[in-house]
């Protein structure tokens, strides 16, 4: 996923002020939309000015934009150097001026990219060649049964290789009482480890549903159980439910917007799934 950054002081910069109090919301909102645009495409802040146009935006909108100096079209001259501003486009083009110096380049996105995949690749044949040696020292010579192929409804979104700092800092509280923010480094390890090829994100928003009313006499040791079990559920073969309908993101709806805690989706109930092991499709 990519995003486009805008700073949280962007409406009191003088370039924003000194567009005209009439067209300024308007222009605002068709900058953002192509922004956005741009971000998706991996373009690096270049427009063309139909593709503006045909977004909902007006060539009084673009004159405001570009006399701000917000974009640059074919008569604006900058002297910035490739680093920070993509430059100044051709005819009939628009750019995002300063383009690099608040969002990221399609090279570094791709490299990302590649390095996310590489590093998923790796573990899978590490993962790989430790069965095959338990295999081996344990003199058996068949194969587990492979698992039925389940295809999800709707596609997965990439996963990052750390939960979400929100959902860590609702687990530390539960676990000690604080955020503990400066020994997430140290537990993260420890937990996936304890979680093993089960989904450690999935695992935590688990353990804080069942667990919020629940007093625990060792919340750390009750985690670290909890994610023991979901690693064995995780290494057993069988077919299992595959979560995500159209209404939430692999069976999890946004978090509550008050108390920041997970909420899950009523139609897939990933919650069910953390202390018994599921077959078939999500009821």
């Amino acid at each position: 996923m990519v995003w486009f950054t805008v700073d949280d002081g962007f409406s009191e910069h003088p370039k924003t002020l000194a567009m005209p109090r009439a067209s300024r919301l308007a222009a605002i909102g068709l900058w953002t939309m192509s922004g956005t645009w741009a971000s998706r495409q991996l373009t690096d802040g270049r427009l063309s000015t139909a593709l503006v146009i045909e977004k909902g935006g007006r060539r009084a909108q673009i004159q405001v934009l570009v006399a701000s100096g917000l974009w640059h079209d074919s008569d604006s001259a900058c002297s910035h150097g490739p680093q920070h501003c993509p430059g100044v486009p051709d005819r009939d083009g628009l750019v995002f001026h300063d383009w690099f110096d608040w969002q990221r380049s399609r090279e570094r996105i791709l490299t990302d990219r590649r390095r996310k995949a590489d590093a998923g690749r790796a573990g899978g044949t590490a993962s790989g060649q430790t069965r095959r040696s338990r295999s081996s020292k344990s003199g058996s010579t068949s194969e587990a049964p492979a698992s039925p192929v389940v295809e999800p409804p709707v596609p997965h979104p990439v996963r990052h290789p750390y939960p979400n700092p929100k959902l860590l800092t609702l687990v530390c509280r539960r676990l000690f009482g604080d955020a503990r923010e400066s020994t997430h480094a140290d537990l993260l390890p420890l937990w996936q480890a304890a979680v093993g090829a089960g989904d450690l994100e999935t695992e935590l928003r688990n353990f804080l549903l069942h667990n919020a009313d629940t007093h625990l006499h060792h919340p750390a040791a009750a985690l670290l159980g909890w994610l023991s079990t979901a690693a064995q559920r995780a290494a057993t073969p069988g077919l299992r439910p595959v979560l995500g309908c159209a209404d939430c993101t692999s069976g999890w709806l946004p978090d509550h917007p008050d108390t920041g805690m997970p909420v899950p989706c009523p139609t897939c109930k990933p919650h069910r799934y953390g202390r018994q092991h599921a077959t078939g499709t999500a009821p």
